[in-house]
């Protein structure tokens, strides 16, 4: 069951999003960013897993059209191991209208086991869907 994005509001909580980064996947990473590969022989980089987080999130809640990413701030607490399983949870923390756009503010948390390694936060808009719109 996905999440309609015009429906979220503050205090809402995403169903947990489980993911595991391999070295398969760090790999696939390096290559797309043009990172150097040296540095990442035994952890994720820390940019990875807020795009995992953010694919996590998509899957979740598919985006509305005319969505757009507006915001993101990240605060990387510690270094995850690939292969390491990990768990985000993301809460509404803030949900407006203005001049016509739904604004959803999400704060997430990745833990790796009990240790927290992550906290963001993550803005996205979106016109107001036509039926809400009046």
């Amino acid at each position: 069951m996905s999440i309609d994005f015009h429906a979220l509001r503050r205090g809402d909580r995403l169903p947990p999003i489980a993911f595991t980064v391999t070295l398969e996947d760090v790999r696939a990473y390096l290559a797309a960013t043009g990172e150097a590969a040296g540095t990442w022989s035994a952890h994720v980089p820390p940019l990875a897993l807020g795009a995992y987080i953010l694919a996590g999130l998509m899957e979740v809640m598919p985006l509305p059209p005319g969505a757009l990413h507006a915001g993101q701030e990240f605060e990387f607490l510690d270094t995850v191991a690939q292969g390491e399983p990990l768990e985000a949870e993301l809460t509404v923390v803030q949900q407006s209208e203005r001049q016509g756009s739904n604004i959803v503010v999400f704060a997430s948390e990745l833990k790796a086991g009990e240790r927290v390694v992550l906290r963001g936060r993550t803005t996205v808009m979106a016109p107001v869907a036509t039926s809400e719109a009046g």
